[in-house]
């Protein structure tokens, strides 16, 4: 695999790690105007009761802050992979790889 191929196949991942972030930005938006709506209405009608649903949101904005957190560091880490591929003579570009991934996929197991 040359150096072209390895460039396109990262590029690809950063073309759907982009798609995924946008979604999961998207839903986190939907999540947040949905509490504030509720907010605005426990003020306005004066039942306390709406002001529970801003709780409920709140805390499911944590999973998708977290998952774009974890995209745009998987992000950064294939950029820099070209680089190391290029600049680095074979054998210590390889090690470096390896490091890289297992920072990245290793505490998820």
């Amino acid at each position: 695999m040359d150096l072209a191929q390895i460039i396109k196949r990262i590029d690809e991942v950063h073309k759907r790690n982009r798609n995924t972030e946008m979604l999961l930005l998207i839903g986190t938006s939907l999540l947040f105007a949905c509490g504030i709506t509720c907010f605005i209405m426990a003020i306005v009608k004066q039942e306390y009761a709406w002001g529970m649903p801003p709780a409920i949101t709140t805390g499911l904005l944590y999973y998708p802050i977290k998952e774009v957190k974890e995209l745009r560091k998987k992000n950064i880490a294939l950029a820099t992979a070209p680089v190391l591929i290029n600049t680095l003579p074979k054998s210590k570009a390889a090690e470096e790889i390896s490091k890289l991934l297992e920072n990245l996929f290793g505490d998820s197991e």
